[in-house]
């Protein structure tokens, strides 16, 4: 009996040893940068932030945009984008926002509502019945839809890839039983904004990402951002980060789409053009979203539809959370402060290190 527990205990203890080899060979160590003498002033004292940030919280890069009374004050990168060569995180290295993507649909949204509105007699909600009865734009763009996300148990386990939108959306409405729905409580699902973006192709010329780049990206600048298509995934490697059972190592973790273009998760940009965007949002009458922004005020809330809102430092924040398969983002702005931050990181955030990350930057800017 004592020599078959040692039998067992033996290829246990071996089998965790092949585990654990296993995780090394394929992971890497933790970004360690050379510390260097900052320069003076606030410029200096927000470097001496991120370069913390990389040794404290294990991040291969990170890179921020802070605006305040409509000018970028800070735009900086620091660490890598990609472990295995080496290549250097920048400003303006593309990166994937995840959730953030739903800010820039609902304004894509608010910009057709305009468009029609201005054209027709028809509102945008008449138009939404009649593919989706019962279902209103305001629940769909704050969750309040009851719909959740249901992908099947093959797809997941055979690495099944995923369809346009088009072809989802498509399937999804011949499966699906719209009953009389009011008054959901919030249930977060990316499919609400998938099936804005859907909508949105049906009843407009021209694909999702096309309409967004026309209607958002174009005029305001934003020339490095695009939501990602089918076609792009080959060429675009799309893998961030996430932490092993092993101490300060890093494997590698591919972002997944269920869809392509996603309008909830698929937005493609860099941290420049993110500063361009909080400028945008900032300016008020002078800003290129003012009419959307408009279209998505809700009073009641004192917040947009398709914002996220949170308390940082006693003020009131609009903006949202990013976070899947390695990559990490954080996009607010605040009318009182006269302030936006976006903050990205390419590793899994967990801990909400982006949320610790940011008050100890916007501390620094408001000096609070």
């Amino acid at each position: 009996m004592a020599k078959k527990i040692k039998l067992v205990l033996f290829f246990l203890i071996f089998w965790v040893a092949v585990f654990l080899a296993w995780e090394w060979w394929n992971s890497f160590p933790k970004v360690n940068l050379v510390k260097f003498a900052p320069e003076e002033g606030l410029k200096g004292k927000l470097d001496s932030i991120l370069f913390q940030a990389i040794n404290e919280y294990r991040l291969p890069g990170v890179s921020v945009a802070l605006v305040k009374d409509g000018k970028v004050v800070y735009l900086n990168a620091l660490g890598y984008q990609n472990l295995e060569t080496k290549e250097v995180l920048t400003d303006t290295s593309s990166i994937p926002v995840v959730s953030v993507s739903k800010i820039f649909t609902a304004l894509t949204l608010a910009n057709t509502a305009l468009s029609i509105e201005k054209k027709t007699s028809d509102t945008l909600q008449d138009s939404l019945f009649q593919q989706f009865p019962s279902l209103s734009f305001h629940q769909l763009l704050e969750h309040k839809s009851g719909l959740e996300a249901n992908r099947s148990f093959g797809s997941l386990l055979f690495g099944k890839r995923n369809p346009s939108l088009d072809e989802w959306g498509t399937e999804y409405l011949e499966k699906t039983d719209f009953n009389e729905s009011y008054n959901h409580p919030i249930v977060y699902s990316d499919l609400n904004y998938d099936l804005l973006g859907f909508w949105l192709e049906k009843s407009r010329e021209g694909e999702f990402q096309d309409q967004a780049a026309a209607q958002i990206f174009e005029p305001a600048g934003m020339d490095q951002s695009r939501f990602i298509k089918f076609d792009d995934w080959d060429s675009v490697a799309i893998s961030g980060y996430q932490g092993t059972f092993l101490w300060k190592r890093l494997e590698e973790k591919q972002l997944k789409l269920q869809v392509y273009p996603s309008p909830s998760t698929g937005l493609l940009t860099s941290t420049q053009d993110m500063s361009l965007a909080l400028i945008h949002l900032l300016r008020g009458d002078m800003g290129n979203f003012q009419e959307e922004l408009e279209w998505l005020d809700d009073p009641k809330n004192s917040k947009l539809l398709g914002f996220q809102k949170i308390r940082i430092l006693d003020s009131d924040w609009i903006g949202h959370f990013g976070g899947q398969a390695g990559y990490s983002s954080f996009f607010f702005l605040s009318k009182n402060e006269n302030t936006g931050i976006f903050l990205f990181f390419n590793l899994k955030d967990p801990e909400e290190y982006r949320l610790e990350l940011s008050k100890k930057l916007l501390i620094q800017l408001l000096q609070k």
